[in-house]
């Protein structure tokens, strides 16, 4: 009975979206903690991403001000990947797929001071 209801269980999970998938890596950005002039993007255990490799990621965007937002793109292809609204307060994910080149992340509102810079590599 508790193998069949675990084979069950199993099945209704293979069956829900996200869930017992394969995941792309994960980034996680966070902007204005405290209304700070603060913005990072990180590995999971903490690092700042400096040089990752080409590939699909899972960007996780942790807005915490209604005075900021993260917006990324690719000076390589000079191209906007996605923006978040700087009235929003609250947690986004985003999908991306980047190809090697130099890519950019700022708050829109002040990229001269809030704003860092990283490279994907060819692997």
């Amino acid at each position: 009975m508790r193998a069949t209801l675990l084979v069950a269980l199993a099945g209704v999970a293979c069956a829900l979206p996200g869930v017992a998938r394969a995941t792309n890596p994960l980034l996680i950005a966070k902007v204005g903690l405290h209304d700070s002039f603060t913005i990072s993007l990180r590995t999971p255990d903490g690092k700042l991403v400096q040089s990752i490799p080409a590939g699909t990621y899972t960007i996780v965007v942790h807005d915490y001000s209604r005075i900021h937002n993260f917006a990324l793109g690719s000076q390589t292809d000079n191209k906007r990947l996605f923006t978040g609204g700087i009235r929003f307060v609250g947690t986004k994910v985003y999908t991306v797929t980047l190809t090697p080149g130099n890519y950019a992340y700022a708050c829109s509102a002040h990229f001269q001071t809030m704003n860092g810079t990283f490279v994907v590599t060819s692997g």
